[in-house]
């Protein structure tokens, strides 16, 4: 039985996470505190372990040691309170279904595999497809889509599913202009409404304008904590293996 939920500081807590695969690292003994209600960018150069970290956090890699606590419990305890944005190559886009069915299976936690969607859960995903600027293209189907409009399609799958915490695998990655404001501006609403949002993110330009929160990862967890505090020229040397990097304001 699920324990009733306090209010903990922490949405997420890693303690001495190791993944390895094929017997090569690729997190090490990493510590990760994510508090409640930030928007947290993971970076780190390619190869660093970031999308492993969240399919850890997912319970969806097992770990070779460590663990992994959700507002203090274990995921199994808590898993609709998590939901989960993957990579755009990680889906099949081809798949013959329309945005709407897409989205209402975001619904499918709460209904269980034998309860069929009803008026309610289409009511929600046309709500969720608003916020992301995509209703209009409800009863389109998703091969038709381009990259942007279909990483706003899952996004607002993420969005029906009412949760606490959303974890984004690179949700800009190959989107236009107009998408990646949008992303944000859902972001943005979900911090204040009081949720968590975690998101792997390559734009160092850009991480201080979208997150408060930032983890800078390579295998090891370099420096974890507020933008302001963490992110600073000298943890991205570390973070990039010793190269500099240079931080310019962006032009807008």
């Amino acid at each position: 039985m699920t324990q009733p939920l306090s209010e903990p500081t922490l949405a997420i807590e890693v303690s001495d996470l190791t993944v390895a695969y094929r017997d090569r690292p690729v997190l090490w003994d990493v510590d990760v505190e994510v508090p409640a209600g930030v928007l947290m960018a993971v970076v780190g150069p390619n190869g660093a372990g970031k999308t492993t970290l969240l399919k850890a956090i997912l319970g969806l890699v097992r770990p070779a040691a460590g663990t992994v606590r959700v507002f203090g419990q274990p995921l199994k305890a808590v898993r609709r309170l998590v939901a989960y944005v993957p990579q755009h190559r990680d889906v099949d886009w081809d798949f013959p279904t329309s945005v709407l069915d897409v989205v209402m299976m975001g619904r499918y936690g709460h209904l269980g595999w034998f309860r069929r969607p009803g008026s309610r859960e289409r009511a929600l995903a046309l709500a969720a497809l608003e916020q992301v600027g995509m209703r209009e293209l409800a009863h389109r189907q998703i091969s038709q889509l381009s990259g942007g409009q279909q990483q706003r399609v899952f996004l607002a799958r993420a969005l029906v599913q009412d949760a606490r915490i959303y974890l984004m695998d690179e949700p800009f990655a190959g989107v236009d202009a107009l998408t990646e404001r949008a992303i944000v501006k859902v972001m943005r609403s979900l911090r204040a409404a009081g949720k968590t949002v975690v998101a792997v993110h390559h734009d160092l330009q850009t991480v201080r304008e979208y997150f408060d929160w930032v983890l800078l990862l390579n295998v090891r967890r370099i420096a974890c904590g507020p933008t302001n505090d963490v992110f600073t020229e000298e943890n991205l040397r570390q973070t990039y293996g010793g190269r500099p990097v240079i931080l310019e304001a962006r032009r807008t």
